[in-house]
């Protein structure tokens, strides 16, 4: 029997939302497993010292599963800005070096690495794409043109203004070649895309869990190369120590980590109510399947760019952007404008750039398509 996926959701009929980029809607049993979690603090006393961490590792094997590691590669994180500074952390760039970065990327991915270039003296290159050009184009046109001066390239899978593709697979080889280091944040593509990190194999990767994950907010998850498991965290939090597990014992202190990326978990990462939500919902991800969703979310996507194209937006070709959301552009209209009026329709979009940045997820039916339709069909100019 198939899946009715809207009645996963707490989405009322008259609401058409296609904003699952800026946050993912939290379906009814994450609520509920996070409501189960929260209410754990009412009685203490019947929590363990094993409690804080059983399900934690629970979770960082779901999140290792999805991605295609090993648990121990995954560190659990309150954000993505978490994840790239203890990668800035253990990734020291010195003068005269280059750290490339995408023009318009996430800011989480950014100004850490602002801040590394100016400390060490080195250069921050945006890159940017000309006219047609692709983001791999114009990433391989950097490499070629900035070579072995290269350190560091911090790059998106999916452009997350746009929903234009970043193909990483073409340009991380090539930044390889030249000796870069790469980090990666995946925050708009984990969850509605297969992914295999062990193809990509970056130095660190990072991803906020509350957009396509359906995580809480407060849950990110942090990948990190073996190559790094020695590397300092950006604090010493006491259950990231050997032997934690054993509170009668935490003033015996040590020198010695918990196996793997658990030293660059975030203290108090046993959030009941965060670590139980986001559990449930890797679980219902893992029971609904990404590749089923990403197939899913690609065909509506196109339906949607079939709507924006003939209301005269101008769209990416479908090779050229993600499967699961997309930018466009309406010329001659404020953006912001137009989102405001689509609200005012019960059709909730963003504005990223100059693009209205629309996003849909398996809750999203014909009567929602019908719905941007009318609404788009009454726009400002």
């Amino acid at each position: 029997m198939p899946i009715n996926y809207r009645a996963e959701f707490d989405i009322p009929r008259d609401i058409c939302y296609l904003n699952a980029a800026y946050m993912g809607p939290q379906p009814r049993r994450v609520v509920e497993a996070a409501i189960r979690g929260a209410t754990r603090r009412s009685q203490p006393w019947q929590i363990t010292p094993a409690d804080f961490f059983s399900e934690v590792e629970d979770l960082r094997a779901a999140f290792a599963q999805q991605v295609g590691c090993s648990a121990d590669n995954i560190a659990i994180v309150p954000s993505a800005s978490y994840g790239v500074a203890c990668a800035a952390a253990n990734l020291p760039i010195k003068q005269g070096d280059v750290i490339l970065a995408l023009n318009d990327q996430f800011p989480s991915n950014y100004y850490s690495w602002r801040r590394q270039a100016l400390a060490s003296d080195a250069e921050f290159h945006v890159v940017r794409k000309e006219g047609s050009q692709s983001w791999a184009d114009a990433l391989l046109e950097a490499i070629k043109l900035r070579g072995d001066d290269i350190a560091l390239a911090t790059l998106e899978g999916h452009h997350w203004t746009s929903g234009d593709v970043v193909d990483l697979e073409t340009v991380i080889p090539a930044l390889r070649d030249v000796g870069a280091r790469v980090v990666l944040d995946l925050t708009q593509t984990i969850g509605a895309c297969p992914l295999d990190i062990s193809r990509l194999a970056p130095d660190f990767m990072v991803t906020a869990g509350y957009k396509w994950q359906f995580c809480p907010y407060g849950v990110a998850f942090l990948y990190v190369d073996e190559n790094y498991f020695d590397g300092v965290p950006i604090e010493e939090a006491w259950m990231g120590r050997d032997g934690a597990e054993d509170f009668s014992r935490l003033v015996d202190f040590t020198d010695q980590y918990q196996p793997g990326a658990r030293r660059f978990d975030a203290g108090e990462k046993s959030s009941f109510s965060n670590i139980a939500g986001a559990l449930a919902a890797l679980q219902m991800l893992d029971e609904w399947g990404i590749g089923t969703i990403s197939e899913t979310l690609a065909a509506t996507n196109a339906r949607i760019a079939e709507i924006l194209a003939g209301h005269g937006f101008e769209i990416t070709a479908a090779d050229a952007r993600a499967p699961h959301f997309q930018g466009a552009r309406l010329p001659a209209t404020d953006p912001r404008k137009l989102a405001a009026h689509l609200v005012d329709n019960g059709v909730f979009a963003s504005v990223r750039g100059d693009n209205l940045r629309v996003a849909p997820h398996l809750y999203t039916d014909d009567e929602d398509l019908a719905r941007l339709d009318d609404a788009l069909r009454g726009s400002p100019s």
